[in-house]
């Protein structure tokens, strides 16, 4: 196994950022069920990876227009680029391009993410409130029509989201394998094919760099279909450094929603696992919010930029 970051954070969100479907006049919130019942809010990880795809395209890097793509079914025929080179996101996130021939492998060209992201979901029992609102008749429109009432579901809620990042960023010759057991079925075929080994190391690192800062500080603005505004507000997070792949440790950063605090003793029961102190480079915490009461041994808290900067230098 490479090196592997691990990140885990916890932080609250509020409103409605990741609308789910609309039920006559009512635009639901997403959220899933515990096997106690417990109704559990949560954002999804496409809506953080389309979030930190805006920033980054303000920070003046091309991210994925997508493309029609003739040769896939309907479903699927707006399609991923396929060019990691060219798009940061295509690199971090992945992409996939059916080149016909039947599904699976065989049929495609993928690029399997270098970072994984989890859903950012409520930890514990969240209730659902409802907002109205109506939509009004346009004063240049013809005609006048009774406002149009709807709900909206909100929600408050402390979460987690979880995060890997592999070490091969800006490493095409996985796409590249995939390219050559398909080559001469389509053009795309070709230009996976061109694509260099490896990015420049300087190049990579920004990559790697432009990621970081921007999920860790946080610097990304969730969806808002329901024209509301949400940055996440971070609380705490855990990062593990590890040159033998991931390793049990997300469980371990928890809430205690009595005290308003990390909850101190799980950090304690992680470092007392010899695998994990064992097979980790480093053990990092930020703490945004003066929630962390007590730091265990084999644990540094760091500023974000310190954090950021241990990342760019250990990937």
């Amino acid at each position: 196994m490479g090196k592997v970051v691990q990140i885990s954070i916890i932080g609250k969100i509020s409103g409605n950022v990741n609308a789910d479907e609309v039920i006559g006049t009512r635009i639901t919130l997403k959220k899933m069920y515990s096997s106690s019942g417990e109704v559990l809010p949560f954002v999804s990880a496409r809506a953080i990876k389309y979030a930190i795809r805006q920033a980054l395209k303000e920070r003046g890097y091309e991210v994925d227009p997508l493309i029609v793509n003739p040769q896939a079914g309907e479903s699927l025929r707006l399609s991923d680029s396929a060019n990691p080179l060219k798009y940061i996101d295509n690199d971090l996130f992945g992409y996939m391009y059916t080149i016909g021939g039947g599904g699976g492998e065989g049929g495609s060209l993928k690029r399997q993410a270098p970072i994984a992201i989890s859903y950012f979901k409520a930890l514990k029992d969240t209730p659902i409130k409802t907002d109205f609102a109506a939509k009004f008749t346009r004063p240049w429109s013809v005609g006048e029509e009774p406002p149009a009432p709807f709900e909206i579901e909100v929600a408050e809620f402390i979460g987690k989201v979880n995060c890997i990042m592999y070490d091969y960023i800006g490493d095409f010759t996985p796409d590249k394998k995939i390219a050559q057991r398909l080559k001469g079925r389509n053009p795309k075929v070709n230009e996976i094919l061109q694509l260099p080994d490896k990015l420049n190391e300087k190049e990579r690192k920004e990559r790697i760099r432009a990621f970081a800062e921007i999920f860790l500080s946080p610097a990304y603005v969730l969806p808002r279909r329901t024209n509301s505004l949400n940055i996440p507000e971070y609380f705490a997070a855990l990062i593990v450094l590890s040159e033998k792949g991931p390793l049990p440790v997300f469980s371990y950063l928890d809430w205690d929603f009595e005290k308003g605090k990390v909850k101190s003793e799980k950090l304690k029961r992680m470092v007392g696992r010899e695998e994990i102190v064992k097979n980790s480079k480093e053990i990092l915490l930020i703490d945004y919010e003066n929630v962390i009461e007590e730091v265990p041994q084999n644990m540094k808290v760091v500023s974000v930029k310190e954090a950021v900067d241990k990342i760019v230098n250990f990937l």
